[in-house]
């Protein structure tokens, strides 16, 4: 039971740290239009999805926690209120636990080749954080002392209709 808090914890801890930190940086007080939430929340699967398949087949994700939309509202982000962000959280199963390492080169080189970026990397539990370049979504492949794995990934802030929001 103590493992098991720790990990959904862990995981916790992995998604806000993904979802505030792909709040992006526009210039104070910028309003620009963006993709729609709906459009982000199908392209963070999408790329989520593809990232899965840098795994070996017997790779199964199952979903550990989601917010399809959440309010933007980090402080150091100096965009506009009223975005949204949305998230997910993966378990990685079916695969052994003494093929981690190769799991995180895979999906390493799959990340090189595919337009991402490595943001922070960690090893002894192994941890990788990458940002996909041309549009900010974010990714990280996560593991812990019991030899559980974890995909997360989080888009960056959108406004819901991919317009800015009038202002009361």
């Amino acid at each position: 039971m103590k493992n098991r808090r720790a990990t959904v914890l862990s995981v916790a801890s992995t998604m806000l740290l993904l979802c505030v930190a792909s709040c992006g940086s526009p210039q104070e007080g910028e309003l620009r239009n963006t993709i729609t939430i709906q459009e982000a929340n199908q392209r963070l699967e999408s790329y989520i999805q593809q990232a899965k398949s840098a795994l070996p087949a017997s790779a199964v994700l199952v979903l550990r926690g989601q917010s399809k939309e959440a309010p933007c509202d980090d402080p150091s982000d100096k965009g506009a209120k009223g975005r949204l962000v949305a998230d997910r959280g993966y378990q990685v199963t079916g695969l052994v636990a003494t093929g981690i390492s190769e799991y995180f080169s895979a999906l390493r080189s799959w990340a090189q080749n595919n337009n991402y970026q490595v943001l922070q990397e960690k090893q002894n539990p192994q941890y990788l954080w990458l940002e996909k370049r041309d549009d900010g979504f974010r990714l990280a492949l996560d593991s812990n002392e019991s030899g559980e794995l974890y995909l997360n990934g989080s888009t960056p802030c959108v406004w819901r209709n991919g317009t800015p929001e009038p202002t009361s």
